[in-house]
């Protein structure tokens, strides 16, 4: 179990997003959180400034897809543009729509349907950051 990771969850959801939050710290990750896809882009890009480093400023990031302003299949490109080995799982209710955007490999962007039992949603999640 690798614990200590950052992860960043993207989720319109206070509800989900604080689900989320509270079995990943229980796991001992460090989570942030944005409440949509522009907020992930803006988070991120304060990140990479302050990492200055050629690796991703988050382990993964776990993102819904339908969110306003910016989705996640929207924001996850835009975040795979400036760091291309950036992990993402998307956590989401219309999961084709990931599938037909992405390649989803299980071991750089993976996809799950909401809603996720949570031993799903903490192995897909340890799976990615192992990899």
């Amino acid at each position: 179990m690798h614990s200590g990771s950052r992860i960043l969850i993207v989720e319109d959801s206070d509800a989900i997003a604080g689900f989320y939050k509270e079995v990943l710290e229980s796991e001992g990750h460090k989570v942030s959180v944005a409440i949509d896809g522009k907020e992930e882009i803006e988070l991120y890009e304060k990140e990479m400034e302050s990492c200055q480093s050629e690796k991703p400023p988050f382990d993964l990031i776990v993102s819904d897809n339908s969110m306003p302003i910016l989705n996640g299949i929207e924001a996850g490109t835009r975040i795979l543009d400036m760091m291309p080995n950036q992990k993402i799982f998307f956590v989401t209710a219309n999961k084709n729509e990931v599938l037909d955007k992405f390649s989803v490999d299980g071991k750089n962007i993976d996809a799950a349907e909401k809603p996720i039992k949570i031993e799903l949603f903490l192995k897909k999640v340890n799976l990615l950051i192992m990899n």
